[in-house]
């Protein structure tokens, strides 16, 4: 995620991190191996149910309950089913527990649950709340109407807000996603459609299944959107997505996209593993942009170029962001790290590899001298302070994550990197 850096100043950020405890890791308990995930959105009631099946491996000592995470949403029922060699053994669950402090739920049953292979079957509803975390509503005018966009922001805990999971890094596992909404309007998520009915007035669409993946990659959009689109060479489908007035200005941003592919994949020597790539302007969006796997989003002004007014900087800015969130789709959503300590490895290599990137299209922008400027110093401004933070962070507390959105695990991330390709070499 390109972030909007240095949202808590740094003495706060170390304030919070030596008050905090340590919040139970419930990795640890249970690993999904795959989510089922049914969800109906009601932009007008601005709520959402849904139905998730979660199949995984129960781990460590045996205990009378199941936990998952949850936050603000409603658990109405929930069926466990424990799978081995004798059979299916049918659990009952006798009580079902939300605690909004650990953001967690917690199903309780009469037997005592071993380890093994479960199949927990969860209905729940929540609400679409403008925060721009979770699932959240983006406002635009076309044709001189107020409309709305639904999106999702799910780094780095906010899954949590939309279904019960397993909501940490190392909790990877298949995502199988079905969304109904409105028959009308274009809906995107991480894969291509599988198959799509419409009921009523309202538009059922099943997407294919994911790569292995954390739970804050999955994402979706639906809204009024028009695209571009272009190819890359293995084929890959890049889309650039906006509003319709907007969506003129996506063409640079969209010629970018489809030269980092291509860049990355010879340079990582991996393939982009998906049939597709979306990038999306949205109107209303808290970071500079997200790298949901397949289904990117961003600030309008991250991504939209107008080839007749945009300053030289601005679309610099708007082809580093754009190598920034692609550079991801390897660091970040290919390897990932266990947990939040080392943010730094995500965003420190992608604030490194655009510059590579761009460098590579673009060398008369001399970008490595603004690199200089733009990354060490603002590294070595903010490492000179007492309050500073090394670039690997422990933390307690999901609560804590946004603190290190900072330009130390950015920039200075960034600068250890190069540092070490320039002393050790490419290869």
């Amino acid at each position: 995620m390109l972030s909007i850096r240095l949202q808590v100043p740094i003495a706060l950020s170390v304030k919070i991190l030596l008050m905090s405890k340590d919040v139970k890791r419930l990795a640890s308990q249970f690993q999904p191996k795959k989510y089922m995930l049914d969800l109906d959105v009601d932009r007008d009631a601005m709520r959402f149910s849904g139905v998730v099946i979660i199949s995984g491996q129960r781990l460590g000592r045996p205990s009378q309950r199941l936990t998952f995470h949850q936050n603000g949403l409603r658990i109405t029922k929930a069926h466990v089913v424990r799978h081995d060699k004798s059979g299916d053994q049918e659990i009952e669950i006798t009580r079902i527990n939300h605690h909004a402090k650990f953001d967690e739920v917690r199903l309780h049953s009469r037997l005592r649950l071993v380890s093994g292979a479960y199949t927990v079957r969860l209905e729940f509803d929540g609400k679409i709340t403008k925060q721009m975390n979770g699932v959240y509503p983006c406002f635009f005018k076309h044709d001189g109407k107020e409309k709305q966009l639904i999106a999702t922001q799910f780094e780095s805990h906010h899954a949590r807000e939309v279904f019960p999971c397993i909501d940490e890094p190392e909790a990877k596992a298949i995502f199988e996603l079905t969304l109904t909404s409105p028959a009308s309007e274009t809906v995107l998520s991480n894969t291509p459609a599988h198959s799509s009915e419409k009921v009523s007035e309202r538009l059922k669409t099943t997407f294919e299944p994911t790569p292995h993946m954390s739970t804050y990659l999955l994402a979706f959009v639906f809204g009024e959107l028009a695209y571009k689109e272009a190819k890359t060479k293995s084929g890959v489908v890049v889309r650039t997505y906006a509003t319709p007035d907007n969506v003129d200005f996506t063409e640079f941003a969209l010629e970018v996209a489809v030269k980092c592919l291509d860049f990355y994949s010879e340079y990582f020597g991996i393939d982009y593993p998906l049939a597709k790539c979306d990038l999306i302007a949205l109107p209303d969006f808290a970071s500079g942009a997200m790298e949901n796997w397949g289904c990117i989003t961003f600030r309008e002004h991250a991504m939209l170029v107008d080839p007749d007014n945009t300053t030289l900087s601005s679309k610099q800015y708007v082809a580093l962001v754009v190598a920034h969130e692609l550079t991801h789709q390897w660091f970040g959503n290919l390897v990932t790290m266990r947990w939040w300590n080392d943010l730094w490895l995500n965003e420190g290599f992608a604030s490194w590899m655009e510059y590579l990137a761009i460098d590579h299209y673009f060398p008369e922008w001399e970008l490595w001298t603004q690199f200089a400027m733009d990354e060490q110093q603002q590294a070595l401004k903010l490492d000179a302070l007492e309050n500073t933070h090394p670039i690997e962070v422990p933390i307690h507390h999901p609560d804590e994550i946004r603190t290190i959105f900072d330009a130390i695990s950015y920039s200075k991330g960034a600068s250890v990197i190069h540092m070490l390709h320039n002393y050790l070499g490419a290869k």
